[in-house]
């Protein structure tokens, strides 16, 4: 299991390399071809793509790491037996968001292919610009999982970050 998760989460991350690489890339040559008097619009839409991958592939990325944006200073008011509840609700209220996105993301999914939708330049398919909304919101609630199983309730949330800070500097 611990490879199979060790292997979806690299994959994840190679996604989000090559997404951000060919958006370098991509914005290099709009730059440069616009000094040249020769503008390639396809570079904007498949940059934005790239981005939205980005975006949605690097959220799925933060819940599992633990670094996603939190209001955690209640966390260190609380006495330690109402800790568990701070790591919880959260985790329960992630969970149900982004299964509700999940759900209706599949759903748009499903009707632009279904309609044939394309983009506007390149004439893909727009689900293409969907599928990472599905993906990165299923890959999130993995991730939170994941955090909420492996982080321990009821440890120091201080000494908790200090572990996660010396653990990212080794």
């Amino acid at each position: 299991m611990r490879n199979l998760d060790r292997w979806l989460w690299r994959l994840v991350d190679f996604g989000i390399l090559l997404a951000v690489f060919g958006m370098v890339l991509l914005i290099t040559l709009q730059v440069g071809s616009r000094m040249m008097a020769a503008s390639y619009p396809w570079t904007e839409e498949l940059s934005r793509f790239l981005f939205i991958w980005t975006v949605w592939l690097g959220l799925a990325a933060s819940f599992r790491a633990g670094s996603h944006p939190a209001l955690d200073f209640l966390v260190y008011l609380a006495p330690s037996s109402m800790r568990i509840v701070f790591r919880v609700v959260p985790v329960l209220a992630t969970v149900t968001l982004f299964a509700a996105v999940t759900w209706f993301g599949w759903g748009l999914l499903r009707q632009q292919i279904r309609f044939g939708e394309q983009s506007a330049i390149l004439q893909i398919g727009m689900w293409l610009s969907t599928l990472p909304l599905v993906l990165g919101s299923a890959l999130s609630i993995v991730g939170v999982v994941i955090d909420g199983i492996v982080r321990d309730p009821l440890a120091d949330p201080i000494e908790d970050q200090l572990s996660q800070t010396e653990s990212i500097a080794s």
